[in-house]
């Protein structure tokens, strides 16, 4: 595991709000945006709320060569 990632919020949940992608992730709010204006994260929203799924937010950290996993070994 990287020690910069805490994928510890990402392995419990299907789905992660702001507060806590920020905290696992490192990066700040504008970042995060940034990101998916990008097109590269996809945000779900619901009742006026920012979700991201984590399966979503696991492959984009693997594309970009931060997050390893077996499969990627």
């Amino acid at each position: 595991m990287n020690k910069l990632i805490n994928t510890e919020k990402l392995n419990d949940r299907e789905l992660i709000m702001i507060k806590d992608l920020i905290e696992s992730l490192g990066i700040s709010q504008n970042t995060i945006y940034r990101i998916c204006n990008e097109g590269s994260l996809v945000k779900y929203k619901y009742c006026g709320k920012n979700y991201w799924r984590t399966d979503d937010v696991k492959k984009y950290l693997i594309k970009k060569g931060v997050l390893i996993t077996r499969e990627t070994v």
